[in-house]
């Protein structure tokens, strides 16, 4: 199958182990001394490990591999204990894999695991202003990263008119502003018109 997956410069890789931390799935080990994607299954290609590199020797390439597996990778993520669940699981949600996340949930009630609490979107938008839990923001452009401003809304700015000065309230609701950049599944088009 071909698909999205991290590729490894071997001559480039220090073996510092910044990487590790921020691959959430566990597809990368320090081996000899330099960083290895351990599997093909459990690389998700969304690019968590790339921006922590200090060398730049992770790249996303598109090439034939194995395809990524989240039983598979629940199973690993799940020897990591509850914080590297929640990891795992903010990471499939902030990059919108909505089926990999139903899979994972579905994976651990299967197996009688508790779903970890606070994953969800409620924890994105408070976290929005800085680095996510498992320490990156945005697999891409930090400034193209999903920002809910609606949550933050007081009740006060609704029905808010316009000041002595003219200044009024922003209307803004998310970022990025340029729809293109934006999920169709994001969450403040649910309802939407």
């Amino acid at each position: 199958m071909k698909r999205k997956i991290i590729t490894i410069d071997e001559d480039a890789c220090t073996g510092c182990e910044e990487c590790i931390p921020n691959c959430p799935e566990g597809a990368i080990q320090i081996i000899d001394g330099k960083a290895r994607l351990i599997s093909d299954l459990f690389c998700d290609g969304l690019g968590a490990c790339l921006g922590h590199c200090p060398e730049g020797a992770i790249t996303i390439e598109e090439r034939e591999a194995e395809p990524y597996d989240e039983r598979k990778v629940m199973k690993n993520v799940v020897k990591g204990g509850v914080n590297v669940m929640k990891a795992h699981l903010q990471h499939l949600q902030e990059h919108d894999q909505q089926d990999f996340l139903q899979e994972a949930t579905q994976y651990l009630q299967d197996n009688q695991i508790e779903v970890p609490d606070n994953f969800g979107q409620d924890t994105i938008a408070k976290d929005s202003g800085s680095k996510h839990s498992h320490g990156h923001g945005h697999a891409g452009c930090p400034g193209a990263r999903m920002i809910d401003f609606s949550a933050n809304k007081s009740s006060q700015d609704e029905g808010k008119e316009v000041d002595n000065q003219g200044t009024r309230p922003s209307q803004l609701r998310q970022w990025p502003i340029q729809l293109h950049l934006i999920s169709p599944l994001a969450p403040y088009f649910k309802g939407a018109d």
